[in-house]
């Protein structure tokens, strides 16, 4: 008896919607490994230079994008859901949230998702090969594609529920946004005490370092670590408002993690 196998298809042609960090970071990505047949968004000037960059057509029209393996929505959560209703019900479409669940979008049979975990900016080159890849799809042929997509761009791609990548999304606000704002923050408390942000900046890349080698349970110090509540005193009297709060939240979270030691 002969033997057949489904031999699934390749993804080989992208449109793009959206000109923002992660479309131009994507795009440039997958520029190697696919053709950009068009790029539509809202922004004209920034889609239009995008295309430009690809030497291919710029939509100034969502129904103008020209038909593709592929069209790759890379754009704000909110805007996902009524992009996906414009667009061709026989079309395959993938977008790159970490946030928003399949379950929340239009009914469209080919929809999926390739979200890539890394904070993305126009000016700072990614190295997307050690960025981890997320996919979900409502059929399994096509999380197939984009699982093989993504792995011509990266070496971790894991297959992953819209709970899943909720929660992970949940994390990477808390290490990276969270701890961006808690940076702005110091340097701004610095600034009022006409002292410089740059002398931390060797104790920032300490840390950084020593997260990456050990768990953060393991790497804990400072004072509400070792429950020194008079230096914890001290420091609550030299700060004010939004800092201040901030400061003694944290400060008992670590106490109450550790008050056990």
């Amino acid at each position: 008896m002969r033997a057949f196998s489904i031999v699934l298809k390749e993804i080989k042609t992208i449109s793009i919607i959206g000109s923002g960090n992660v479309a131009h970071h994507l795009s440039r990505a997958l520029v190697g490994e696919c053709k950009i047949l068009s790029i539509h968004s809202r922004n004209q000037a920034t889609g239009f230079e995008l295309a430009e960059e690809h030497f291919t057509f710029f939509a100034e029209s969502i129904e103008d994008l020209i038909p593709a393996d592929l069209f790759l929505i890379c754009v704000s959560d909110d805007s996902i859901a009524g992009l996906i209703d414009r667009l061709p019900k026989d079309q395959k479409v993938a977008y790159t949230s970490g946030a928003v669940g399949l379950t929340e979008l239009p009914a469209h049979s080919d929809l999926g998702v390739l979200y890539p975990l890394q904070t993305f900016s126009k000016e700072q080159n990614v190295d997307l090969d050690s960025v981890p890849f997320f996919i979900e799809a409502r059929n399994t042929d096509f999380a197939q594609e984009l699982f093989d997509l993504a792995w011509k761009l990266s070496r971790t791609v894991v297959y992953a529920s819209s709970e899943d990548r909720k929660n992970l999304h949940v994390a990477a606000v808390m290490v990276n946004n969270f701890v961006n704002h808690i940076y702005a923050l110091a340097e701004d408390f610095l600034r009022d005490k006409k002292m410089e942000f740059k002398y931390l900046k060797p104790l920032i890349e300490e840390t950084t370092r020593k997260i990456l080698e050990n768990s953060a349970e393991e790497n804990q110090t400072g004072p509400a670590r070792r429950g020194d509540t008079k230096t914890i005193q001290k420091h609550l009297s030299l700060t004010e408002g939004e800092v201040k709060d901030i400061y003694q939240i944290l400060s008992e979270s670590i106490i109450n993690r550790y008050k056990h030691d």
